[in-house]
């Protein structure tokens, strides 16, 4: 049987017995916004959790061990705030929610990974922000954005683009969980323009960048064996980014 490390479903003295190997708290920050009439509003967190398992089992690979927290399921989302599902927090709550976390995890973990697919820029800067508060409260704790070059070049046209609910994220959930997304939506629904172009031209809701139902790209056009690939780019990265972290503290 395979070894479980999400620490939700452990019981208190199996997390003990667990942290005696020195393990990282692997984070999911996910969100609870609409992505389309085709997938759930837990969508990102759903996403993270899988990141956050296949991560996981790469760094036991590579002799770390890591263990996942039970995820961070709001955070904010200005851009999606008008549709029902929505829950949008003010950046202050989410930077002092993600940090006290952090710091909690951190007086028991080597160390704790923010593990985050969704790139809203105002979700992000509140993240980087708790990120850093928490170093500062003396956490260790690593955070991979995958809008840097270093790393984006890997993840495709999609994401790049400002895929929310497209091809890029309706792959992820295929492969991942095929039964949460709505199939008969899903291939009906026309391509629209990418997310970010419209962001920078001064769109501040999904409404105003011409998301009318709340997704953007191409969702007909996404796939389960897209979506492995794309986990695949997703967990190497973050492994690569936690031991190098890891590394650079030892």
């Amino acid at each position: 049987m395979a070894e479980n490390v999400l620490m939700p479903e452990m019981s208190w003295t199996e997390v003990e017995q667990a942290l005696k190997d020195r393990p990282i708290a692997l984070l999911p920050v996910g969100n609870t916004e609409a992505h389309g009439p085709h997938l759930p509003v837990a969508a990102d967190t759903v996403i993270a959790i899988e990141m956050a398992r296949r991560t996981a089992l790469k760094l036991k690979q590579r002799g770390q061990h890591a263990l996942i927290a039970p995820p961070i399921t709001f955070c904010v989302s200005e851009l999606g705030a008008e549709f029902p599902g929505t829950v949008s927090l003010p950046a202050d709550t989410v930077v002092a929610l993600l940090r006290d976390v952090s710091v909690a995890l951190a007086k028991k973990f080597r160390a704790v990974a923010f593990v985050n697919v969704n790139q809203e820029s105002a979700n992000l800067e509140a993240i980087k922000r708790a990120a850093e508060e928490a170093k500062k409260a003396g956490a260790g704790v690593c955070f991979t954005e995958f809008a840097k070059k270093r790393w984006n070049d890997r993840l495709g046209t999609a994401f790049n683009a400002g895929d929310h609910g497209g091809s890029f994220e309706t792959s992820l959930m295929l492969a991942c969980a095929r039964a949460q997304v709505r199939e008969k939506e899903r291939i009906s629904l026309p391509p629209m323009d990418p997310l970010g172009p419209a962001l920078k031209k001064g769109a501040k809701t999904f409404a105003e960048a011409g998301g009318e139902d709340a997704y953007f790209g191409d969702p007909t056009a996404a796939s389960a064996e897209e979506g492995e690939a794309h986990f695949e780019v997703l967990a190497d990265i973050l492994t690569l980014s936690i031991l190098e972290y890891l590394g650079s503290k030892a």
